[in-house]
């Protein structure tokens, strides 16, 4: 195999960021080098810049999820959502290890390799649960929403009922046709991709990990998809008071804009893009910040 020289190998940049976590982000990131490719986690353009693009750009969400961590000495719970080959999950759990840290990955083969990393990085505060994002929203949160629509049809309709008897007893008016369909309601349907039964219970045990909550203190992600879907698969999966965390592209702000009404559906308050910074002299990302309420 041929050396990469990864221009940030030895830079002091690296301790400046990661202090303590360190010694086990280069660990991850000699297994990136040497398998990433191959097992298609990383591309073969990121070979030298897997510092810069995935593990430090990744570390840029730990302050803003320090700041969520509870002062009480318990420990704070954190959903990574579609983790795939660990960003920014596995990079979260290596610098926060008061954090409880669960990785959400439907793919097999990405979980495979989570499952490894964990291993071999001995992050003993992080566990994978195999399962789509959109998977995981409770089932109360699911019903609620069935409720509140079958409710709104339910007005509706008597409404229009009320009308018509009102214009059949006046003689007056044509007579009406009202066709009436059923809400758009979800149904979670756990295939082979599933590794839990959902029911009406919390998410059951996945390998050795402990049981999984239904909700969290803290959501993150990265590169997973825009806000207008991610508003439905996150904040339904945060408790109250909690908040999202997700680490987006220069359109941020444009995905927000999109995204008002099911931010606002979903129980998401005051969304706002902060600029992040990975490390001196290299480019700032962004990080969009939904509270729930």
């Amino acid at each position: 195999m041929a050396v990469v020289d990864d221009e940030l190998n030895d830079s002091p940049l690296l301790r400046q960021v990661l202090g303590d976590a360190l010694s086990p982000m280069q660990r991850f990131h000699d297994k990136l080098l040497g398998e990433g490719v191959e097992r298609g986690i990383i591309g073969p353009r990121d070979e030298d810049i897997i510092w810069e693009r995935h593990i430090l750009n990744s570390a840029a969400i730990v302050p803003f999820v320090r700041e969520r961590l509870t002062t009480d000495g318990q420990t704070a719970t954190v959903a990574d959502i579609g983790s795939g080959g660990g960003f920014p999950g596995i990079v979260l759990a290596a610098c926060l290890p008061q954090c409880s840290v669960v990785l959400v990955e439907p793919m097999e083969r990405r979980v495979l390799w989570l499952r490894e990393v964990i291993d071999e990085l001995h992050l003993v505060n992080a566990s994978v649960l195999r399962k789509r994002a959109e998977d995981l929203v409770p089932q109360s949160s699911h019903a609620s929403n069935r409720h509140k629509k079958r409710a709104s049809q339910s007005h509706r309709h008597g409404r229009r009922r009320s009308e018509e008897g009102s214009n059949s007893v006046s003689g007056h008016g044509s007579s009406t046709l009202v066709t009436t369909r059923n809400g758009d309601s979800q149904q979670t349907v756990n295939g082979p991709e599933s590794s839990a039964a959902m029911g009406g219970e919390s998410l059951a045990r996945v390998g050795s990990a402990p049981s999984v909550p239904e909700t969290f203190d803290v959501v993150t992600c990265r590169a997973v998809a825009p806000m207008t879907k991610l508003a439905g698969w996150t904040l339904p999966l945060l408790r109250s008071g909690g908040q999202l965390i997700a680490l987006k592209g220069r359109s941020a702000q444009n995905e927000l804009d999109k995204a008002a009404k099911e931010i606002k559906k979903y129980h998401g308050v005051n969304p706002r893009v902060s600029q992040a910074p990975v490390a001196p002299g290299l480019e700032e990302t962004h990080v969009v910040l939904v509270d729930k309420r």
